[in-house]
């Protein structure tokens, strides 16, 4: 999910070209309606800082974090840094530009399935 239109196409190839099913929204409504129907089939977010409307990435990232805790999530910005503690443990943040060998090593580290502790 991305603010500007052509930077949300590229990430939407890149992830289809990763073997996603790839949902687009353009705003944190439209990404949080989407999720109310159909977030247990979700299995990955990928959302900029700065999107339109009243909330922000950072607001979607910790708002699917709680309800939704088995979707993995990447936050990228060419804008902003996330501060250290407002976003989820688990959430990675990517600077853009997101190149593709970027994002497949992101989403790689995301969506591996971790090992049980030894």
């Amino acid at each position: 999910m991305d603010d500007d239109p052509l930077v949300r196409i590229d990430l939407v190839d890149m992830l289809d070209d990763l073997g996603f099913n790839v949902v687009e929204a353009d705003c944190v409504s439209a990404a949080l309606a989407f999720l109310q129907t159909g977030g247990e089939r979700v299995s990955f977010l990928l959302t900029d800082v700065q999107m339109p409307g009243s909330r922000n990435g950072v607001t979607l990232t910790n708002r699917v974090s709680f309800v939704w805790p088995h979707i993995r999530i990447l936050v990228t910005s060419g804008v902003s840094q996330p501060a250290v503690g407002e976003l989820p443990f688990q959430v990675q943040f990517i600077a853009k530009p997101v190149t593709p060998l970027a994002l497949m090593a992101y989403v790689d580290k995301l969506t591996s399935p971790t090992p049980p502790p030894t």
